[in-house]
């Protein structure tokens, strides 16, 4: 007779003696008896615990009060099945709570180690046992090639982990015995395709009832800002000293090392073992006895730790773990759970909290909230899980894998990108095309050898207008590319830039630059009479906050609502013409975009580009729009013929919510702009070439317009930058990929502004500077060659910084003002004046002389110039006040100013209530000179026309200061 039902009399639900089972595996048995009272055997059970509830336990107590016959258990991994092998073979733990008798006999179960040819095979393991524990390669109906367990042989199916069932190994199994009992147990009832399991959620325990009750301890997360490069040093210090300081209180304490391949397991390792941790590994490619003998080692305190990969820590029993390290960060919420069940069960032998130790800056997808949030995990994941319940979704696959899959007929929408090219350019496609993971290239075709090449790939894709992170199986996208030889024009199409991505370089081994914006503009010089539905016009020239970037118009003739003076600032971004009920274009500059409202098939959208190539080659070069000629205009270059006065960094850098960038070798460094002084430019070839200076690393730096690319980092260390926009923006790459996708602007001496290879040329002059701006200040007991403050100068002999605060405290007022002294390294200013009187926040850029005389010096103001062109990002900046905060945290510090008005003045800060003022005082200005216009060759004056040009765009005010 079965096991189950034979020693049903011998066990007990709810024992007089002994512990019992926990509230939440008692409800789930009454939850599991009333489903399959109510449901056919067709509807499978969804049982939600967390992990360390006892769900091994719960399995065991519901094939007694099921009275289950033959049962099959399907687990994750080997680690695991060789774990619940050994646990259900026992019983020990329904012996140990009192619920089965001690005197219980071993159970007869079979560990499914490899695959069964024959039903025969099958029925003889059948008879002698009444328990099989496998992994879904040893059973799955999916493989052709291995005989799966008879249907009629088995009365229950037990599925471990079955967040897994989605997979489509997983997915036979369930299809396969849909007459037998199944039940699933999970952490997460969800995953993060939103690819819902086939069963019904019979029962959830929720995370926050676990934590109330006990049956969980709350996890600490230590952050650590190991940087973007990969060097696991910090993280192993941080783990190790963690390890020490937790082994005083529980000298038990075991500790849970993840990464994401076998090769980098073995090397960490190696490297925790020279940091004087005891620790081994354990993956797949060990046999399950050694991995079992690992496990139970540190389960006896004989290893202090192990080292996993990937899903081989699901299911892990080993309730001493207490620390867990991720050296690879799981981007889903559901694996997240998973693993940090591991260290989250409360032990009655330790004190404390768990601990989880992971680089804060590696962080993306879903799981952003909780690495990036100061709530503490307990109140967080909670929430976490219960957005992630009430948004779980099921989508029906494309079946795009299957071998009956068959191309589509093609109506694609025409959207191109077009790119020059070199006479040499060709396609890369003599060898088989790859797609980076988790991308797959199902389908290649060219017609012929003049037709488009069009590439089909596949992957797990979020849908673009949902609100949350909903994802559809299998889904296709399409990319086109065709290449014009005659005109060296390359057209691309795609229906998802970052599937394209994953193969386009492999394809595209050549020399592609982005078309320039005057060859752009002549895909319109069709439409005669301008009929704009849609104007998007580009901020080329006043980047800041305080100026939006952009700005759409929308309409009938909305040419019509474009002021003529809004050629000061913009340039067209992009335009949207109709010609007639058929046809209506549009463009975009950004990066040399061209579509119409139409669709057809690849060799339709081949004469569409062949049209484009004629417009683009034909005719003279215009500098804008037709009917926005009022526009700034932007001309083609590939060479400079002057040093520009300033390189100020592109908006990426200010308006992001944090940036991180990590020179190999150094700690990272946070929140800092890199900073770009032009050096000289040599003719053959043109380059500009550059001092590139981030906090104290400096490097150069080259622009070349004819290159390959146009921004070239000379270093011989790697520089990765990361900055995060929101949660779902995050923008990363190396140094160079950063400066080339995300141009700097090039601000020459007549105020033009270069961005990539075009010029823009605002349209605009302004012929003198306003008399006010220009103030004389009495510097006589200023030492005027020397900058920097100093807490005890000598009397008579103050630097500039010094001298600047006594000015300041001549209308400082006590009490209500705050004055911060910021010099150094990543700086807002020298110095940042609130004056709460009149609501004014007053930027400070001090700079020394270069001479003990003051006079009408060029260098005496080109750093100077420089940044306060900077500062018009802090204008009107949401982030300033939180950028103080983190200064004065560190080096940065208060003058003349009280902690508790400095608390009071930032928490009630408002953005809209506050005008703005650039200071800079220089006493190397003899403003008699540097003020006068007609002065022969007053450098000075000629500079400040763009710096005052951009400031006053940026709607703050200008005050100079000299002698």
């Amino acid at each position: 007779m079965p096991y189950f039902i034979n020693h049903r009399d011998i066990f007990l639900l709810e024992p007089d003696n002994g512990n019992g089972l926990r509230e939440c595996q008692l409800g789930a048995i009454w939850a599991l008896k009333s489903h399959f009272t109510n449901f056919s055997n067709e509807v499978a059970s969804l049982i939600s615990m967390p992990t360390g509830s006892g769900k091994t336990a719960l399995m065991m107590a519901a094939c007694f009060e099921l009275c289950v016959e033959k049962v099959l258990i399907i687990t994750p991994s080997k680690i695991l099945r060789r774990q619940i092998y050994e646990q259900f073979k026992s019983l020990q733990i329904l012996k140990d709570i009192g619920c089965l008798s001690n005197e219980a006999p071993e159970t007869d179960i079979f560990e499914i180690e490899k695959r069964v040819s024959s039903k025969e095979e099958w029925e003889n393991i059948i008879i002698e046992h009444d328990i099989l524990v496998a992994h879904p390669n040893s059973i799955s109906p999916y493989y052709q090639n291995l005989e799966p367990i008879p249907k009629a042989l088995l009365s229950t199916v037990i599925i471990d982990e079955a967040h897994h069932e989605p997979a489509a190994t997983w997915r036979a199994i369930n299809d396969f015995y849909n007459e037998s009992k199944r039940i699933f147990f999970t952490a997460t009832p969800f995953r993060r395709d939103r690819k819902r399991m086939r069963a019904r959620l019979t029962y959830h325990y929720s995370i926050e009832r676990a934590l109330n009750s006990g049956i969980m301890r709350p996890v600490n997360f230590v952050g650590v800002g190991a940087g973007l490069q990969e060097d696991d040093d910090q993280l192993i210090q941080n783990a190790i000293h963690k390890f020490n300081i937790e082994r005083e209180t529980n000298e038990n304490a075991a500790i849970l090392i993840r990464t994401d391949r076998i090769e980098e397991a073995t090397h960490l390792k190696e490297l925790y073992i020279n940091s004087g941790l005891n620790i081994d590994v354990i993956h797949s490619q060990r046999s399950p006895n050694i991995n079992a003998q690992l496990v139970n080692k540190v389960r006896n305190n004989e290893l202090d730790g192990l080292v996993c990969v990937g899903i081989a820590s699901e299911g892990l029993d080993i309730p001493n773990l207490k620390i867990a390290v991720l050296h690879a960060t799981p981007r889903s919420i559901p694996y997240t759970i998973q693993f940090l069940g591991r260290i989250s069960r409360q032990p009655v032998d330790q004190q404390g909290n768990a601990t989880l130790i992971a680089n804060y800056d590696e962080v993306k997808g879903e799981v952003y909230k909780l690495y990036k949030s100061d709530e503490s995990w307990d109140r967080l994941i909670p929430q976490v899980i219960d957005e992630q319940m009430k948004r779980a979704r099921h989508y029906r696959s494309s079946q795009a894998k299957e071998t009956d899959f068959q191309m589509p007929e093609l109506n694609v929408f025409f959207s191109a990108l077009v790119y020059e090219t070199d006479d040499e350019f060709e396609f890369n496609i003599s060898d088989e095309l790859n797609a980076k993971s988790p991308f797959e290239i199902l389908h290649i075709e060219q017609l012929s050898e003049e037709s488009p090449i069009v590439v089909i790939t596949c992957w797990d894709k979020p849908i673009e207008w949902s609100g949350s992170s909903i994802f559809i199986e299998d889904l296709l996208d399409v990319h086109i590319f065709y290449h014009i030889s005659d005109s060296n024009l390359l057209f691309e199409l795609t229906s998802s830039e970052i599937a394209l991505k994953s193969f386009k370089e492999e394809l595209l081994n050549s020399n592609l630059k982005k078309i320039p914006h005057s060859r752009l503009y002549k895909t319109l010089s069709q439409f005669g009479q301008s009929n704009y539905i849609m104007v998007g016009m580009k901020n080329s020239v006043m980047q800041g906050t305080s100026q939006p970037s952009y700005k759409t118009f929308i309409g009938n003739g909305v040419q019509a609502s474009v002021r003529a003076s809004e050629g000061r600032v913009f340039s067209a971004g992009h335009a949207l013409l109709r010609l007639n009920a058929e046809d209506t274009w549009g463009i975009a500059t950004k990066r040399g975009r061209v579509w119409a409202m139409k669709r057809g098939t690849a060799e339709e959208f081949k004469v569409w580009c062949d049209t484009l190539s004629n417009l683009i080659q034909e005719g003279p070069i215009i500098t804008s729009l037709p009917g926005l000629s009022f526009l700034a205009n932007t001309t083609p270059i590939d060479s400079i013929d002057e040093l520009p006065i300033a390189i100020i960094p592109n908006d990426l850098f200010f308006r992001a919510y944090s940036t991180v960038i990590h020179i190999e070798g150094l700690d990272p460094l946070r929140n800092c702009i890199p900073e770009i002084k032009p050096v000289v430019i040599e003719n053959e070839p043109n380059l500009l070439r550059c001092e590139l200076k981030i906090a104290t690393f400096i490097c150069p730096l080259e622009m070349n317009l004819q290159g390959e690319v146009i921004w070239r980092v000379i270093s011989d260390n790697t520089i990765r930058i990361r900055a995060d926009r929101n949660e779902n923006d995050i923008i990363e790459g190396t140094l160079g990929e950063i400066l080339n996708d995300y141009p700097s602007s090039l601000i020459m001496r007549n105020g033009d502004v270069i961005e990539d290879r075009n010029k823009i040329t605002p349209n605009r002059t302004i012929e003198e500077l306003p008399k006010e701006i220009w103030i004389e200040k009495d510097w006589s007991d200023c030492l005027i060659t020397r900058e920097r403050f100093e807490d005890n100068p000598v009397v008579g002999e103050l630097p500039v910084i010094n001298k600047t605060i006594e000015f300041i405290n001549e209308d400082f007022e006590n009490g209500s003002d705050v004055l911060i002294l910021d010099d150094g390294s990543h700086e807002v200013a020298d110095l940042i004046w609130f004056k709460n009187k009149g609501k004014v926040v007053h930027f400070f850029h001090c700079k020394a002389s270069s001479n003990g005389n003051a006079g009408c010096r060029k260098n005496d103001c080109d750093v100077l110039f420089t940044q306060a062109m900077r500062s018009i990002h802090w204008v009107s900046s949401i982030s300033l006040i939180d950028r103080l905060l983190e200064r004065i945290n560190g080096n940065s510090r208060l003058m003349n100013t009280n902690e508790a008005t400095w608390t009071a003045l930032s928490s009630n800060y408002q953005i809209n209530d506050w005008t703005f003022n650039i200071v800079l005082p220089q006493p190397g200005f003899r403003i008699s000179q540097v003020s006068d216009k007609e002065r022969q060759n007053n450098n000075v004056y000629e500079l400040a026309i763009p710096m005052y040009e951009r400031i006053l765009g940026s709607l703050a005010t200008l005050e100079i200061w000299g002698t």
